[in-house]
Formats: structure tokens, sequence, C-alpha cells
């Protein structure tokens, strides 16, 4: 497949002319081609990025110690709420 890309020359034809003066068949070469849209964007192809670790989960006490202090706040909302209005 790499054969039928895009020299080095087409490319810079493509990149240094006038928008939407290319050549039919470069264009839709490029259009469809990623190895020439990478080389035409970056300048060479993409080499591969660093693999990312997930995210990791917090552990089960700090989400159970949320979801208190979350249950907490809102009994005091309405705690709050109760003494407002009179009760």
């Amino acid at each position: 497949m790499a054969t039928d890309c895009l020299s080095d020359d087409e490319l810079a034809s493509l990149r240094d002319g006038a928008p939407g003066a290319a050549p039919a068949g470069l264009a839709q070469h490029l259009a469809g081609c990623e190895r020439c849209q990478a080389r035409a964007l970056f300048g060479a192809a993409r080499r591969p990025g660093l693999k990312r670790e997930p995210p990791q989960l917090p552990s089960l006490g700090r989400a159970f110690g949320l979801l208190a202090i979350v249950v907490l706040a809102l009994l005091a909302f309405i705690w709050t709420l109760s003494r407002l209005a009179g009760r």
C-alpha cells in the first residue's frame, strides 16, 4: 500500500498550491489515505503515542466516605429548612 501513496513532490505540490486547486486524482487519494494525510499534516508518518493507563477508581472507603458526607450535608440542609419554616 505504501507504493500507492503520494510522493514527497506530490505532497509538496498539494501543500504549496492554492486551496481547491489540487488535481482531482491527488485530492481523492489524500481524502482516503490515512498515511498520506498524516504525512501532509505532520510531515512524516505519525509515531504511535505512549499508551495511557486507565484512570484508577477511588477506593471503596473513599467512596463511602464521600457518600456519608453528601448524606450528612443533605440532612443538615433539610434540618435547616425545617427550622426556617418554624416546625
